[in-house]
């Protein structure tokens, strides 16, 4: 039984990071997901046979349960527009598989290993082929950390000769400290001066253009993003 993740299927670049780590031939890769969620970006390494460890916060995420959800008869894509207000969307409750539920399901429990776990607060000692983490850096969670100490944790268990990828949330309006404050949103080309020069920068992109996304569960009103990501390889 092949299962789904309400966050919908992962980008294509997950699967060349796939790739690039199947092409070294390493011996016994082994995976971190931080902010694994329900198993977005989780699955596709359980499936292809690579031991990946996920943490997250989110029970329900995690263990399965009760999500809500915004009812929307109507999909409209906005354009970006400074003063946009999205409207209030009725609300119903649907039960949502948790990553673990969904490697029982797929048969795949002995490929992973998921925790409850506050990963900031707890930084684990292990070490890593791949650190992974998608939009988990802009949580209100770990506000007394700062976007540097983040990235700088998250590369503190890189194996040398291993991979960081981060994609995280840009401000829409860069002077804008009141809605995008800096603990939580990053500035155009900042995060390449949090990286130690342990690291070398594969790529880096920064979308400029915010870009609409429609209420969805855990974000219950119709809202625009603006996204970066980073790929880097740890040669110390």
């Amino acid at each position: 039984m092949k299962t789904k993740s309400i966050w919908g299927n992962p980008p294509k670049r997950l699967y060349k990071l796939l790739n690039i780590l199947k092409s070294e031939n390493r011996e016994n890769v082994e995976i971190c997901i931080v902010g694994c969620s329900d198993g977005k970006f989780l699955m596709p390494f359980a499936r292809a046979g690579i031991k990946v460890t996920g943490y997250d916060i989110d029970e329900i995420a995690l263990y399965g349960g009760e999500k809500l959800f915004p009812i929307k008869e109507v999909n409209i894509k906005y354009e970006f527009n400074t003063k946009f207000k999205s409207k209030d969307f009725p609300l119903e409750k649907r039960r949502v598989y948790g990553v673990c539920e969904r490697l029982h399901l797929e048969n795949l429990e002995s490929f992973a290993n998921v925790k409850l776990l506050d990963f900031y607060k707890n930084t684990p000692s292990d070490s890593f082929d791949l650190v992974f983490t998608s939009c988990s850096l802009h949580y209100s969670k770990n506000a007394e950390y700062s976007l540097q100490d983040k990235v700088q944790k998250l590369g503190s268990i890189v194996k040398k000769g291993g991979y960081l990828y981060l994609d995280y949330m840009m401000a829409i309006v860069e002077d804008d400290y009141e809605n995008f404050p800096e603990s939580k949103f990053f500035r155009k080309g900042q995060i390449k001066n949090m990286l130690s020069d342990c690291f070398e920068i594969i790529y880096n992109k920064e979308n400029f253009n915010p870009s609409f996304e429609g209420a969805h569960v855990d974000c219950v009103k119709d809202h625009f993003h603006r996204f970066g990501y980073i790929f880097a390889r740890r040669i110390k």
